[in-house]
């Protein structure tokens, strides 16, 4: 289980997120908003690569700081941005961070090749990561997220740069996961996850303004799709 605890982030005097609280168990979860609402830093809240100004994420019931290096075995993440090694085939960037996390040599060739063809990326894994697409970039991201099969997974704009049939393909991917992994996906495409999310989370300048399941939703603000839930809640931020 991981929970967030009246979390708050602040820059200086800004704050970019304030009285955050969500519990989440297994299945999978979206945290949706423009760009600007604090998706990204809270994710990075919850991978520790920042801390709170306020406020606590525990994980399984303890404090994420407290797990020490142990809390990165348990988790999978895949950034907005995509900082690649730029001439290292896909192969060795897999391999890497398969070594990275600690998975062990004699099964190293089998985990990159499980999660290349997860993210339909095994035929490319020869070629220099420099030389993929903004969308192959984007799949082998969450490939390595994927690596050693975290508990929990992750994804800031996962979708980003993907065509159709390679977001149908991630979708089905993260379906299959979500029987026994919290996925946490924050992105700002509706279609992504209206139909993949167990519950849905609205998060504008920082504070979130709605959650719940899809249908809850509707009924709440009186519409017919989630997209109309989203341009009533953003309107003009969008």
């Amino acid at each position: 289980m991981l929970e967030m605890k009246n979390v708050y982030k602040n820059y200086g005097t800004y704050q970019v997120l304030k009285h955050v609280d969500l519990c989440l168990d297994e299945g999978i979860y979206a945290l949706l908003g423009p760009n600007g609402s604090g998706k990204s830093t809270l994710m990075k809240l919850i991978c520790r690569q920042l801390k709170p100004t306020k406020g606590q994420i525990l994980w399984k019931h303890k404090k994420i700081d407290d797990w020490g290096q142990h809390y990165f075995l348990d988790i999978g993440y895949a950034p907005q941005q995509q900082g690649l090694y730029e001439d290292m085939t896909g192969l060795q960037f897999l391999t890497y961070m398969a070594l990275l996390k600690g998975i062990e040599k004699k099964k190293l060739k089998n985990e990159v090749n499980r999660v290349a063809q997860l993210v339909n990326m095994d035929k490319f894994l020869k070629q220099k990561c420099k030389t993929y697409s903004g969308g192959m970039k984007q799949r082998i991201l969450v490939a390595q997220a994927l690596l050693n099969n975290p508990s929990l997974l992750l994804l800031d704009e996962p979708t980003t740069g993907l065509d159709p049939k390679e977001r149908v393909s991630l979708r089905n991917v993260l379906s299959h996961l979500s029987n026994d992994h919290i996925v946490f996906i924050a992105t700002h495409v509706v279609s992504d996850v209206e139909n993949l999310a167990k519950e849905i989370v609205f998060l504008k300048d920082g504070i979130i303004v709605g959650k719940g399941k899809k249908e809850d939703l509707l009924k709440q603000f009186q519409v017919h799709c989630l997209e109309d839930v989203y341009l009533k809640i953003f309107g003009d931020d969008i």
